[in-house]
This record gives C-alpha cells, sequence and structure tokens, in this order.
C-alpha cells in the first residue's frame, strides 16, 4: 500500500495554479491544518477542499485528472501529523453528508425479532465512540472497543484501529470507497481491503464513504454497557489527554510484545526533544506543547526507534500518519519516513476492483447499471469474424463439398473496368435463346482476392478459364443501365440453407437489391423499436427493490412515499429527477442522490442537515437549525439535545433562514472543540448583532458581532487553558482581543 509515512513529490507552483483556477471557489488557499488534527501543531495546506457530497469528491476526481497533486484525506485527525512546513498540495475534510448511521431494529419487528440481522452502516465520518455507543444502545454488541479510540469509521477502516482484544477487521463486511483518481466508487469486500494488524490496502487516493458491520444481539444490554464504562475508565487512567495522537507505534508482536513496554524497559518515559516529550503516563504517546513543532516530535520517533532497535532488536514501525515531511531536508529523519513497498497483492486487487469499475461500470454487488446498456463497444450486426463464419459453414454444410465451385462477385467499384469469368452451368433441357450479355446480381457471393484472379504482369490482363463465358458481374441499377438480361443468383444456382444463413448474418439477402434492403432496413428498425419496447414494459425491470441511505431525520413518510413512487416503474426510465425534487423539499435533507441499476433495484443516498442548536420563537415553540442557521423543523417542548440560544427570536417556519446571528451561533455550536463543548451551558443572541456564550461556571464570553468568530473562539479556548475557568466572571473577545474580568 501507499504508506502514510511515504513522501509524496510537493505539487509545482504552475501546479498549484492550475488546480486553482480549476477548483474555482470551492478551494481554500494557504489553510492551517493544526486545527483539523489532535496534535494541533504542523503548517498550512497549499490547498484545502470541505467536501460537502459526493459531487465534490467527482468534481475532485476532475481536477485531479488534469493536475498532479499530492492528496492527504483529513477524518478526525487523530492520527495524524502535519510537517511544520505545511503540505504542498490538496487537503480534503468532510463535512456532515457522512455522519449518518443505520443500525437495526428488533423493537419494530416484534413478531419475529431473531429474524432482525444485527448488521449495522455507519457513515466514514462517524466518530467511533459515537458508533460504539450507539450499537450498545441498540442492543448490539461486538463494537464496545471503538468507544475508546477517538477515530472516525473511515480511518479505523483504512487502519484496521482496535483496541482492547478486537479490531474493526473483526466485524467488518464491506466498505464503500471513491477512489480520487478514477472518480468512481465501489463496494469492496473486507477481504478485498488487505486488512492487517493497524494497516491495509487503502491508499491516499482513496475515501471510506461507509462501512458495514456484522455485529452481534447482546443478551444482556448492561452488561455491554457496563463495558463501554469500563473502557472509558480505563482510558482515563491509563492514557493521557492534551495534544497527541495516540499510541505512536504498532506493536511488534500483537498480543505479545507492546510497543510501550519496549519503550518503558529502556527507561524512555519523559524524554525529551524541543516541545516534545514522551508521556509519562503511557510511554506510547507522544506529547506536543502548545505552539510547538512537528519536527520535534518526529525526532522523539526517531530516537525511539532507533534505542529500541539497539536493546532489543525490535524495529517499531510508526501507526500515526506522516504528511508533509521531506527526509532530503533532515538525514535523520529518513528512517522514521522510509516507505513499505506500493506494489503489494493486495494493493493490486484493490485496484483491480476499481480498474473493473471503471471499465465496465458493473458495481461489485452484481447488479448491471443502465450505463452498460449505452455501451457503444457491442459489435456491429455485420463484423462477424471470419473463423465464426468458417464454423457455421462447417455446422450447416448440407452436404455441400468445399471443393465444390462457388460463384464469385466483382466489386463494384470496380464494375466499369473490371471483367470475370464464370463457370458454365451444363445445358438447360429445353433450349433458349441467349441474350447478348448476361448479368449476374447476386450479393450473397464472396468477394474475389487477388489469388481468385491472378494477373499477368505482361499483358495486364486475367487469367481466364478455357470453358468460361465472358460475363461481368454488376448490381441491378448498373445492369438496367446496361440494358442487359438480369439472372438473380438463386436461378444461377440453388443457394443451400447454409448460405443463406450466412447471408443473413452479414446481412445480405439472396437475390437481394436496393429497393429490398431499404424494406428489411425498414423493418430491422420497426422491430428494434418493438423489442425495445417489450423490454421497457417488462416486469423484469420494472423497480422492485429500493434501498434508502442517510435517512435518519427526514421525514420518514415523505422518504416512503418517494420509494413507494419508484417500484413498480421501469428501471430505465424512471423519474428520477422528480423523486430527487420531493426529498429535497424536506427541510431535513441537504441533497439526494438517486441511481438506477438493472435488474430492478434503486438507490437513494441523502445527505440530511445536520441540527446543532434551538431558540424559542414568540409563539413559545423552539425552532431548531442547522450549522447555516436554516430552521429544520418547529417543535413544542425543549429538545435538549442540542444548545440552547437563548432569547426570543422570530417565529419562523422549517424551511425558513434565520438572521446572520441566529447562523453565527449555530456555526459557533458546531465547532465548538471537545475540552470546551461539556464547559457551555448555553449560546445566546441578544438583538440581532451580539452572540454570547455562558459557561456552566457562570461565566459570560461576550462575542460581540457575529464576524471574525473563529478567531474569537481560538482567544476564548487559548485564554481557558491559561487561566482558572472558576475565578473568571466575563470574558469580552468583541474586539478581538480578550478583556478579562476575575
Amino acid at each position: 500500500m501507499n504508506s502514510p509515512r511515504s513522501f509524496k513529490r510537493p505539487a509545482t507552483d504552475a501546479e498549484l495554479r492550475l488546480a486553482r483556477e480549476l477548483f474555482g471557489k470551492r478551494v481554500h488557499v494557504d489553510v492551517s491544518l493544526a486545527q483539523f488534527t489532535t496534535y494541533r501543531v504542523g503548517g498550512n495546506a497549499a490547498l484545502h477542499i470541505r467536501v460537502e457530497s459526493i459531487d465534490d469528491l467527482v468534481a475532485i476526481s476532475a481536477v485531479l485528472a488534469q493536475v498532479d497533486l499530492p492528496v492527504l484525506v483529513i477524518g478526525r485527525g487523530s492520527n495524524m501529523l502535519i510537517a511544520d512546513t505545511g503540505f504542498q498540495g490538496l487537503a480534503i475534510t468532510f463535512g456532515s453528508f457522512l455522519e449518518y448511521i443505520d443500525l437495526p431494529d428488533r423493537s419494530a419487528n416484534a413478531d419475529d425479532k431473531l429474524d432482525v440481522e444485527p448488521v449495522a452502516l455507519f457513515g466514514g465520518s462517524v466518530l467511533l465512540p459515537v458508533a460504539a455507543r450507539q450499537s450498545v444502545h441498540r442492543g448490539l454488541t461486538g463494537f464496545e472497543w471503538g468507544v475508546g479510540v477517538p477515530g472516525t469509521i473511515g480511518g479505523a477502516v483504512r487502519m484496521n484501529a482496535g483496541g482492547h482484544g478486537s479490531d474493526i477487521a473483526s466485524s467488518l463486511v464491506s466498505a464503500r470507497i471513491f477512489h480520487l483518481l478514477r472518480g468512481v466508487e465501489a463496494h469492496v469486500d473486507a477481504v478485498d481491503l488487505g486488512l492487517r494488524f493497524r494497516g491495509s490496502a487503502i491508499a491516499d487516493h482513496h475515501v471510506v464513504l461507509s462501512a458495514t458491520l456484522n455485529l452481534s444481539w447482546s443478551t444482556a444490554t448492561e452488561k455491554a454497557e457496563n463495558q463501554v464504562s469500563e473502557i472509558v475508565k480505563w482510558r482515563r487512567e491509563n492514557q493521557p489527554g492534551g495534544q497527541n495522537a495516540g499510541s505512536v507505534f504498532v506493536n511488534p508482536v500483537p498480543g505479545e510484545v507492546s510497543a510501550g513496554a519496549l519503550i518503558d524497559q529502556i527507561g524512555m518515559r519523559g524524554f525529551r526533544i524541543g516541545t516534545a516529550h514522551i508521556s509519562e503516563k503511557h510511554a506510547n504517546f507522544i506529547q506536543a506543547e502548545e505552539g510547538g513543532l512537528a519536527s520535534d516530535v518526529v525526532r522523539v520517533m526517531a530516537e525511539i526507534r532507533r534505542r529500541v532497535k539497539e536493546s532489543t532488536g525490535y524495529d517499531l514501525r510508526s501507526e500515526i500518519r506522516l504528511a508533509g515531511f521531506d527526509p532530503t531536508m533532515d538525514p535523520s529523519l529518513v528512517e522514521v519516513l522510509t516507505s513499505e513497498s506500493d506494489t503489494s497483492v493486495a494493493t493490486v486487487r484493490l485496484e483491480h476492483i476499481f480498474d473493473r469499475n471503471a471499465n465496465t461500470s458493473v458495481s461489485t454487488d452484481t447488479s448491471i447499471p443502465i450505463s452498460v446498456l449505452t455501451s457503444t463497444s457491442f459489435r456491429d450486426a455485420l463484423d462477424v469474424p471470419t473463423e465464426v463464419l468458417d464454423e457455421l459453414r462447417t455446422v450447416f454444410n448440407d452436404g455441400t463439398s468445399d471443393t465444390q465451385e462457388q460463384p464469385v462477385v466483382a466489386s463494384v467499384t470496380d464494375i466499369r473496368t473490371r471483367e470475370v469469368t464464370m463457370p458454365v452451368e451444363p445445358p438447360a433441357t429445353e433450349s433458349t435463346a441467349a441474350p447478348d450479355r448476361v448479368v449476374i446480381v447476386d450479393e450473397d457471393f464472396r468477394q474475389p482476392s487477388e489469388s481468385d484472379f491472378p494477373s499477368d504482369t505482361a499483358s495486364e490482363s486475367v487469367h481466364q478459364a478455357p470453358t468460361s463465358l465472358r460475363v461481368l458481374i454488376t448490381d441491378d441499377d448498373v445492369a438496367q443501365d446496361l440494358n442487359a438480361e438480369i439472372i438473380v443468383g438463386t436461378q444461377w444456382r440453388d443457394t443451400p440453407r447454409s448460405r443463406k444463413l450466412l447471408g443473413l448474418l452479414t446481412g445480405k439477402f439472396v437475390g437481394g437489391n436496393k429497393r429490398k434492403r431499404l424494406v428489411m432496413t425498414g423493418l430491422g428498425v420497426v422491430v428494434a423499436i418493438g423489442v425495445a419496447l417489450i423490454i421497457l414494459a417488462s416486469p423484469i425491470v420494472a423497480v422492485k427493490t429500493v434501498r434508502v441511505e442517510g435517512a435518519k431525520y427526514a421525514d420518514s413518510a415523505l422518504v416512503r412515499s418517494v420509494s413507494d413512487s419508484l417500484k413498480g416503474k421501469s428501471v430505465l426510465t424512471v423519474d428520477t429527477k422528480t423523486a430527487q425534487e420531493r426529498l429535497e423539499s424536506d427541510p431535513w435533507i441537504k441533497s439526494a442522490r438517486i441511481t438506477t441499476s438493472l435488474p430492478s433495484r434503486v438507490l437513494i443516498q441523502i445527505n440530511e442537515r445536520i441540527p446543532v442548536a434551538w431558540f424559542l420563537g414568540v409563539d413559545n415553540r423552539a425552532r431548531v437549525i442547522d450549522e447555516d442557521g436554516l430552521v429544520l423543523s418547529v417543535v413544542e417542548g425543549r429538545p435538549t439535545q442540542y444548545m440552547w440560544i437563548e432569547g426570543t427570536g422570530p417565529n419562523l417556519t422549517a424551511g425558513a433562514s434565520s438572521a446572520a446571528a441566529y447562523r453565527a451561533a449555530g456555526q459557533l455550536a458546531m465547532s465548538l472543540p471537545s475540552e470546551l463543548a461539556p464547559m457551555v451551558k448555553h449560546l445566546g443572541v441578544a438583538g440581532t448583532e451580539e452572540i454570547t456564550m455562558t459557561l456552566k461556571t457562570g461565566t459570560v464570553v461576550n462575542f460581540g458581532a457575529p464576524v471574525d468568530m473563529r478567531n474569537k473562539l481560538v482567544n476564548v479556548v487559548v485564554l481557558l487553558r491559561r487561566q482558572d475557568v472558576n475565578s473568571i466572571i466575563s470574558i469580552d473577545v468583541s474586539t478581538g482581543t480578550p478583556v478579562v474580568q476575575s
């Protein structure tokens, strides 16, 4: 596989300029990547795109087909370290469209609970702790270990993440992956992913869109919940918090020899280089200081590898993805950044799946996409190989000898300049007067070759058999111009069934002329149209199965109605555009994508808006909004699972956009870092231009007008790290510079 530690050639200035032009407004320039990783150190990405839909991935793929850019796909960033010099390529992060969860529900099938398969579908951006807790809550077991890994489903599939005696390979059935270099996606079985201990065949140009897991029904939900609690407790007691990316090195002998134990064995806890040091709490964790250097972290890694190898003989392998580092700038980093082979069997096998999809447009679930029907690769009706014709001659011989003389036809283009000879037929029983000229019309005859008529280079004439009459061979139109008698080929000699069959295969008809050809062509068109109509009306291609992905908050009645409206329609002509527009009329649905595949399947992929906050209207009803301030629903009561925005807002209906202050508050709720979110009691909107945040300690943070919110939030987080929040009455960052009242 393409190792995450291998050094990729940075893009040139010319390549970056061209990419910016091609991406247009989609791309952002010189974006800090530290904010997207748990190490929170490192430089900027030359280009950055936040992907909000599959269409964005397709657009990226189109640009990558024209510009050779290194690509960095970032999920949670909990297993990644960015170089201080940044990443000279395209960094990709994701919006909420891959955060869907589809879990089986036995309660919905109370009459036959045991028949409900414990198969779970998770979007690639779903956090592992969320997936673990949701699974246990639904009565599933087998994924409890995920609560202790701070990554995403996509990242877990790529590195085969695991812990506490299990990993994702133990339950993974398949993954849906998008290939950025080919612009195609495929459902890939787990066996084809090359999964190994903390690794796989998935490369930088692959995006894990979703994963299907085969779990088990729990017979004791309380036991599973206790296991989750124990894992969380163990993690807090044995692993440090702060700026790190979890375990740095892969255990050299899984289950027997751990990297942490080896580092402990040589007494390196607390070892420091510059702004990075080995954790005192866990020897396989390297901590980075606030404002520290990524290069210090890598130098600590290099020193650990050197000492462990010298003392124990084990060659530790990095578990962290290192992006943007150049070993040519520092030879001491070569050992850490050395890549694995890019031509492993697993990698070739995975790429072959995408090759097959790209070449045939056939998905791995064996359904046949409609695009196959429009392929131009089918042979023309006249394109029958010679060997096939020879085989048919043998099968349908009708007793005709291979040595029997066959009529010969000359090319029409040579008709006025070339004369050929034909064998003389036995005389008829009744004598008839021979015409002045005989013209034979038989388009069933084969074309002559030079060997049929060897030429005399001296006389430039064609050799003729001594028993032949001189005849001219042409089509009927030329024959009429010559005022000659027309003898149809079938009258010249009885044609065996084999020749008639061959004539049909080659699109020629015995004794045919232009009028006949026109009639037969028209008949062929009518037959083709009839066959097409029969296929369109056939129940074989009627939609029978409609699969829906990503529907969590969407109106279930609407989704069901749209699904039902598609069933029974021909999969070749079903109106997916109208169905898509109906779905997107639901405020909860940001976008919908409907695809069809033969013989009778439809896939509906829904990209939902994510609720992040709520506020009360004048009518005392709650408005639930997303990060863009769009009102998703109007509900009675208080939806306390979302962030409360204090204050009384307008009576907006579902689908309406709220004012800029509420939109900024929604974005603030969505952007709260994990260390700050548990401290927040609620947000607030005062008037139309002032945003506040109240902490559980009573501290009030005044953000002022909804501008430059990101920098204001960063200032608040940094300040709270340095001061005891219990001693702070208020923080005012409305001007950009924090003013603290204690």
